[in-house]
């Protein structure tokens, strides 16, 4: 899957109530249904109104809207992003596409400039998949934060405005540079307690590839290297989409499958 044909185009929406109301980012939930099988569909994205992230839609051919991502981009210059201009930033884009567990991950693209060719990618899987990702805004006189809860139920706390990582589950590292200028892998890591499965890929979907390697990771523990189509599976019937294994589609079965084959668990 090429970078244009993935990238998500923000186009002006006005959304009724009911679209709007199907689905609240900032309240905790557990996915709708297990598996998220659906053909590739377009999208569209809306800033809320205190800017601090976008929301993004799935658009159906009947025009019927639903909630698959919320997103927000650290544009620099800062410690994580030491240079600002046209298209460059750390976008961190949380998924939770048809509200499935299966298709909840953590996309984060860094672009050191405004060659598609530059950027890098990479996605986090993170178990246990108790909860779709959340995200809420506060601020006052002495703070202005946006904390993210993953699907393991941690917490991650961002500045909410510089989209740097303040504290949490999350670590990250200023975007790194190849002598071509090519952005290398983000420097983002888990550091919670369960277990993140890491793929990246230089201006291409990370797990669209199969033969790409994936690494799966738990602290204290380690890392297991696994082919990528181990893992997840393109079906070109629904618009070649990209779907996490069916045999692992509850943490139960990916558990059993994790220890055998990398001698650890989720849990």
């Amino acid at each position: 899957m090429k970078l244009t044909a993935m990238m998500s185009m923000c186009l002006p929406l006005v959304l009724s109530f009911s679209a709007m109301a199907e689905f609240d980012e900032t309240i905790i939930q557990s996915p709708i249904k297990e598996s998220n099988e659906e053909i590739l569909y377009g999208t569209s994205c809306r800033t809320r109104d205190h800017s601090r992230w976008d929301v993004c839609f799935s658009v159906r051919p009947d025009e019927s809207r639903l909630m698959k991502s919320f997103k927000f981009t650290n544009y620099g210059d800062n410690d994580m992003v030491p240079m600002s201009g046209f298209g460059i930033g750390r976008d961190f884009e949380f998924n939770f596409e048809g509200l499935a567990r299966s298709d909840m991950n953590l996309l984060v693209w860094d672009a050191p400039d405004e060659s598609e060719s530059h950027a890098h990618l990479k996605l986090l899987t993170f178990f246990p998949r108790d909860v779709m990702p959340a995200v809420r805004y506060e601020s006052d006189a002495d703070k202005d934060i946006v904390i993210v809860t993953l699907p393991t139920r941690e917490e991650v706390i961002f500045n909410g405005k510089t989209r740097e990582v303040i504290s949490g589950v999350l670590k990250e590292g200023p975007i790194r540079q190849s002598s071509n200028g090519a952005a290398l892998a983000p420097n983002v890591q888990y550091i919670g307690t369960g277990v993140v499965i890491e793929a990246s890929a230089l201006a291409d979907w990370p797990v669209g590839v199969a033969q790409r390697i994936a690494t799966i990771k738990k602290v204290g523990q380690k890392s297991c290297l696994v082919p990528v189509k181990e893992l997840w599976f393109t079906d070109n019937s629904k618009g070649g989409n990209v779907f996490f294994n069916k045999r692992f589609i509850t943490d139960v079965a990916f558990d059993s499958w994790l220890k055998k084959r990398c001698g650890f668990s989720i849990y």
